[in-house]
């Protein structure tokens, strides 16, 4: 049986250690003007930039750029939006559209952060395009400036739509078979590997923050907002729980600040688990109705398991909880239920489950579930997507078409032949 043991993955690589040092540093750079009140200059702005662009170098080729010389910001005019928005998160100033590079037609997915009530973003976009570009996931390019303006821009490749728009675009067929999902989550948790490898911890992984190109051979992670890094000194605050309720992990909702990649781990069962069903496993009203919802699931943890979240609140509740579950009966799992046999194979079924687990230090991390049989002894080859099976019919189609002229046309040569012997 392969070996599943969290605690036995391998030591990170040397071009890894660099792009999380280079990372922290630039995040520990950030929070000091974040703490001082001291506004960052355009000037400061395109020095960190330059820096960003070092640890994007790395995170590709291993080695950071050959020389360092003094560049300007890019500027945002030199990219032309098309068609409409692809995200908005209303509130937040957020607003992610489809662009062109004016010069090189590539297309790009540009992020800005608006300003509002004088407040700056420039070290939040600055801090998320430094993530950006260590993640290994969405391909990152330049971060843009408005010019005359303190309006900053994250620019990227331009993938594809994300998950959750090719779950919708699915139509009648929303869910997914276990082979599709097999093949998503292989990509997913290699790319997890990667991340957290470099000391990242998204905190927000959904289908929504994630992209799927052609047919999902190239599936990324997006939206590195919430995201911190295990090495800088400092962390910002962005209040909890961190992330969106229905993927976030207990140890979040407990408030454990401690928090690392295991939450990722988390999230990641928990759109595996919506890939195979349809919803998220746990859809609670708020956070302690959604705790409550995950130990319906999957038990009341005992008491060394509880201690094990390092919780700061809800400890009264969770001794109410776990009362009641006794005196229903134990306190059982009942996630095979959410996801019966028919549905996942006993070997899926045990990353699901090892995603799931409530305690951090028991939970399966990326590396360690992809040592599991249902990844080592499956070889995934059909591309994923709605969008595939569209074009295969209709290429399908046309064959038929063609077939169908062909006979025509034969038919009709056979007719004008025996007109003309009469």
């Amino acid at each position: 049986m392969a070996n599943t043991n969290p605690a036995s993955d391998s030591a990170v690589p040397a071009d890894t250690t660099a792009v999380a040092t280079r990372l922290a540093a630039i995040c520990d750079m950030i929070q000091a003007h974040r703490v001082s009140g001291a506004p960052i200059s355009a000037r400061r702005a395109a020095a960190i930039s330059a820096m960003i662009d070092d640890v994007a170098a790395t995170a590709a080729e291993g080695r950071p750029m050959a020389c360092r010389r003094r560049r300007r910001m890019a500027s945002a005019q030199g990219y032309k939006q098309e068609g409409c928005r692809l995200t908005q998160q209303g509130g937040t100033g957020v607003v992610v559209v489809r662009a062109r590079h004016r010069a090189t037609g590539r297309a790009v997915a540009v992020k800005s952060l608006h300003r509002r009530s004088g407040r700056s973003y420039v070290g939040d976009v600055l801090r998320e395009a430094c993530f950006t570009a260590a993640g290994g996931g969405h391909t990152f390019r330049t971060v843009a400036r408005r010019p005359g303006t303190m309006d900053y821009s994250i620019v990227m490749d331009y993938v594809g739509p994300s998950l959750r728009a090719v779950m919708v675009d699915r139509g009648d067929r929303p869910l997914f078979m276990e082979a599709e999902v097999r093949r998503i989550m292989r990509k997913l948790l290699a790319g997890a590997e990667v991340m957290h490898g470099r000391g990242i911890v998204h905190r927000d992984i959904r289908p929504d923050n994630i992209f799927v190109g052609d047919g999902a051979g190239d599936v990324k992670f997006c939206n590195y907002g919430a995201a911190k890094s295990m090495f800088e000194k400092d962390p910002p605050c962005y209040g909890y729980p961190a992330g969106t309720c229905a993927y976030v992990a207990p140890e979040v909702l407990v408030r454990n600040a401690g928090h690392g990649a295991p939450v990722d781990a988390w999230s990641l069962g928990c759109v595996m688990a919506e890939l195979l069903t349809g919803e998220p496993p746990f859809l609670g009203e708020d956070e302690t109705n959604q705790l409550f919802k995950i130990f319906d699931v999957v038990g009341v943890p005992c008491r060394r398991e509880w201690e094990a979240l390092k919780p700061q609140v809800r400890d009264d509740k969770v001794r109410m909880w776990w009362a009641q579950q006794r005196q229903r009966g134990g306190l059982r799992n009942r996630l095979r239920g959410l996801v019966p046999e028919e549905t996942l194979s006993g070997e899926g079924f045990q990353v699901l489950q090892g995603l799931l687990r409530c305690d951090p230090e028991k939970r399966l991390t990326a590396a360690s579930a992809l040592r599991c049989p249902w990844f080592t002894e499956n070889v995934d080859e059909d591309p994923v997507s709605g969008r595939i099976r569209v074009a295969k019919i209709t290429g399908m189609a046309s064959k038929s078409c063609s077939l169908a002229m062909s006979f025509v046309g034969c038919a009709l040569g056979f007719l004008r032949l025996k007109s003309l012997r009469l």
